[in-house]
């Protein structure tokens, strides 16, 4: 799975522009859009805002996709292991909760 800053660089060049001519047009840094663009800053509601209205895209559509990359990061790369552990006491604070109540 792609990091959604990748598709901004297939965007600008489709509109024939360069990162420094996009980044004067947005108001950021060359440096800001080439790091979200090699997935070092992810999109945030600010940036999500300002993409929409320069693409004439809706709202949430890069946040979505920013929220679906993190979601396909932690769950490949979480430890079985931690969420096992958090189950396992789940249930024994069930357990406790259960017998208490009689």
């Amino acid at each position: 799975m792609l990091h959604p800053g990748r598709y901004l660089s297939e965007q600008i060049k489709a509109r024939g522009r360069t990162q420094k001519q996009f980044a004067d047009i947005i108001g950021k840094k060359v440096s800001e859009v080439n790091e979200l663009i090699n997935g070092k800053r992810n999109i945030t509601i600010l940036w999500d805002m300002t993409l929409a209205l320069v693409f004439d895209d809706p709202e949430k559509k890069r946040l979505n996709l920013q929220n679906d990359y993190d979601y396909y990061i932690t769950k490949t790369t979480i430890d079985p292991k931690k969420l096992e552990g958090i189950q396992k006491r789940k249930h024994q604070v069930l357990k406790q909760d259960t017998f208490t109540q009689f």
